[in-house]
């Protein structure tokens, strides 16, 4: 009975190494094949440089053939459909160009910098959070959402009852 336990908790143990394994390659890839121009756009102080991330990650998003997904399987909604956030992001996107034409010293792009930085500190949130969501469901799905909660909450489980089986050994 102890060689049962024992052979529970590796299985749990080996599980948990491998997930963590493809979660880290996972994290990298997205980072440095997406994310990353996200997070420049967010830390340039220009516009002009901003408007050069903000487009090198719409053109990484969508050539990554996220085209229709969602970042959903039962649940679909446009909030976290792809093509109503590329939509959106492509707004702001948009805007962008739009700021780089004005005067720097307009009421009118002292508004168009105000709306920019809101909708980079707030609402972009979402919008990343669901391209992000979307990308790990298509490339590493039992690490996506509520399915990487239930393997790890088996894997516990395993785990435990494996430790138990291993000390409860009559």
């Amino acid at each position: 009975m102890k060689k049962i336990g024992i052979l529970l908790m590796c299985i749990s143990l080996l599980v948990g190494c491998i997930d963590t394994a493809f979660y880290a390659v996972g994290k990298y890839r997205f980072e440095n094949e997406i994310s990353s121009y996200w997070d420049l756009a967010d830390k340039a102080s220009t516009i002009k440089q901003k408007s050069i991330y903000v487009d090198k990650f719409v053109f990484s998003l969508e050539n990554y053939g996220m085209s229709g997904k969602y970042n959903a399987i039962f649940f679909k909604t446009p909030n976290n459909s792809f093509d109503y956030n590329i939509v959106a992001l492509k707004t702001l996107q948009q805007r962008l160009h739009e700021i780089q034409k004005m005067d720097i010293t307009s009421f009118q792009y002292q508004t168009a910098i105000q709306q920019i930085t809101q909708q980079e500190q707030g609402e972009a949130y979402q919008m990343i959070k669901v391209f992000k969501g979307i990308w790990w469901k298509e490339n590493y799905p039992l690490l996506w959402n509520w399915i990487c909660g239930i393997q790890v909450t088996l894997c516990v489980i395993l785990l435990i009852v494996g430790f138990c089986i291993f000390l409860c050994d009559v």
